[in-house]
């Protein structure tokens, strides 16, 4: 075993670290010629003189951080020096890890309650498992502590079921949305009419202007599908039923009682009176997210208007 010396707490304590565990070692230390000292086992010589070095300068040496972080990180813990603590999860967080010695320095982390930097080896071992289930460090810690082994495939488990969760959330996020735009298009094709499309007796201009509805132009070829259809019934033509689905989808939505130009949405209206319980939780539930999409959009759009 290695060892070194700390000498005289009236000299540690003059250097402005303020440490109870190495005054309580003092206390007990037995006298020699005068001094008290205490012995460091385990740990490499140049380090133990690094470390009482910064009792003394509250300083180090570069190079000795980066060499010998992980003895100072045991020492500083274990010796209560909460500065040099700091110092070291700084310099392990700041590009020492790596997928050789991150699992490593996670149970060194465990073991010196560092918190953060526990949490940033786990991320790291989630984020790199394949490479970093394959390192020595890895074998090595199956062996001596499997109980962190399950916990971090547990953990594994749980963050790919979250990122798949998340992953559905934005799919389903995104039809809402396509609904919600369809839904924008049908009343302004019916009530406004988009260039070669829209209302009897509706003027229409057959120009190349852009219209700032995104699904408008989608949308316009399926209505003039549904117009000529000759199936043209729920269920007969795939195209179609998408166009009835899209005006039950609207009635559910609309404010407009009496005067709204989307054609069939007084005719769904009165149909949901007649619907089962269980058809009418299906299309008010998706009304309802479509309804959230939209007040989601109105919410970011406000914020848009008043950021300068």
């Amino acid at each position: 075993m290695f060892r070194a010396r700390l000498f005289t707490s009236l000299l540690i304590l003059s250097s402005g670290i303020s440490s109870a565990v190495i005054r309580n070692l003092l206390a007990q230390a037995k006298t020699r010629g005068g001094i008290r000292r205490i012995k460091i086992y385990g740990v490499p010589s140049e380090a133990a003189n690094a470390f009482v070095r910064f009792l003394y300068s509250s300083s180090y040496e570069p190079d000795d951080m980066k060499k010998y972080v992980l003895h100072l990180l045991v020492m500083s813990h274990s010796y209560s020096i909460p500065s040099l603590k700091k110092a070291c999860i700084n310099q392990l967080e700041q590009g020492l890890l790596n997928a050789e010695n991150v699992v490593d320095i996670l149970q060194l982390a465990r073991q010196c309650d560092a918190p953060r930097l526990t949490v940033l080896c786990t991320h790291m071992i989630m984020k790199d498992f394949k490479t970093i289930s394959l390192s020595e460090g890895w074998k090595v810690m199956r062996q001596t502590n499997p109980e962190l082994e399950q916990e971090l495939l547990e953990s594994l488990v749980e963050a790919d079921s979250k990122r798949q969760e998340k992953m559905k959330k934005m799919e389903e996020r995104k039809v809402y949305l396509q609904l919600h735009e369809a839904m924008e298009a049908l009343v302004h094709i019916c009530r406004d009419g988009c260039q070669t499309i829209g209302p009897s007796g509706k003027v229409l201009k057959d120009n190349q202007t852009a219209c700032k509805f995104p699904a408008c132009k989608g949308l316009e070829s399926l209505v003039r599908h549904f117009s000529s259809c000759k199936t043209r019934v729920p269920g007969g033509c795939t195209h179609c039923k998408r166009m009835w689905q899209l005006f039950e989808l609207h009635s559910l939505v609309c404010s407009e009682l009496e005067f709204c130009k989307v054609p069939l949405c007084r005719h769904f209206k009165a149909k949901i009176k007649n619907q089962s319980r269980k058809e009418e939780m299906k299309w008010n539930l998706l009304a309802s997210k479509v309804i959230a999409v939209k007040g989601t959009l109105s919410s970011i759009s406000a914020r848009r208007i008043l950021v300068p």
